[in-house]
């Protein structure tokens, strides 16, 4: 019992750690971190007291005991589980990362890492506010978990870049279809809300008419609701999850034995210790 205990322990630390294979990631945990997150907003949006509309109410209505109090429970625990089940992809981004950019490759784990975190305490403190107080905690923590998970996708854009581009020393180890995804779902986001944010400073307190017009034009679109924009951030969230393992090698040792043989092709082998596709390590 204390040895099926231990291998159970060592099991859970090393799928936190990132030694998890690209199957178990792609036919487990982020389909049923998916389904987790997603299937209990959806359940508590139907039950939500006043009718819940995701175009104009943001998700935390949804676990604010507050607002939801009868039902928010279910999609506190939904989004905690969910983001449990995801953050082995902290540590299996980084290890495949690391033969490009070791240092960008670490940050972008630590990023995501840290972004499943502060939002796991931004629900939890969120449940005890009627207990603690402090409202603003939650938002606070919920901003800094989305601002740290948007660093993790720049730091693996810089990858994507690095190693595509021949100025930077680019071997082409990874597939230009995972630079182009990784681009693409955080670079059209981001403009999304550099647009926005520009419209609101080149309106009314700039004093140029045509800015404010169209600002006023917009803000009565879904385009101007937050609520909007969260809901199309977790979608985009998990797009980036699965089409970065979908992408990445299987191996970390595949993209760090490339690198070996781009840069001293008489070289050996390099030293690595990973989980491949069929869960084996690598040595």
């Amino acid at each position: 019992m204390s040895d099926q205990l231990i291998c159970m322990t060592r099991l859970i630390q090393n799928n936190f750690a990132g030694h998890v294979s690209k199957t178990v990631l792609l036919n487990a945990l982020l389909p049923f971190s998916f389904a987790s997150l997603f299937g209990s907003l959806i359940a508590a949006a139907r039950f939500f007291p006043a009718g819940y509309d995701w175009r104009v109410l943001v998700i935390s209505k949804l676990t604010s005991p507050h607002d939801n109090p009868q039902g928010c429970w279910l999609p506190a625990v939904g989004i905690m589980v969910a983001l449990l089940l995801a953050f082995p992809f902290a540590g299996y981004v980084a290890q495949r990362l690391h033969g490009i950019a070791p240092r960008l490759g670490r940050s972008a784990g630590l990023a995501f890492a840290f972004g499943f975190v502060l939002m796991f305490l931004s629900v939890a403190v969120q449940l005890a506010q009627p207990v603690i107080g402090l409202r603003w905690l939650h938002e606070f923590l919920a901003r800094a978990a989305a601002g740290t998970f948007v660093a993790g996708m720049l730091c693996c854009c810089a990858c994507a870049l690095k190693d595509r581009v021949r100025c930077f020393g680019g071997q082409g180890l990874l597939p230009a279809t995972l630079a182009l995804c990784w681009l693409s779902l955080t670079l059209l986001p981001i403009g999304c809300a550099v647009g926005i944010g520009s419209l609101m400073l080149l309106g009314h307190p700039a004093g140029l008419a045509w800015a404010e017009d169209f600002r006023q034009s917009f803000r009565h679109t879904v385009f101007w609701q937050l609520a909007f924009w969260e809901w199309i951030g977790a979608g985009v969230a998990f797009g980036f999850l699965a089409g970065s393992v979908l992408l990445l090698p299987a191996s970390c040792g595949d993209t760090r034995k490339r690198s070996a043989r781009a840069l001293a092709p008489a070289a050996g082998g390099v030293d690595s210790f990973c989980v491949d596709d069929g869960g084996h390590h690598e040595s």
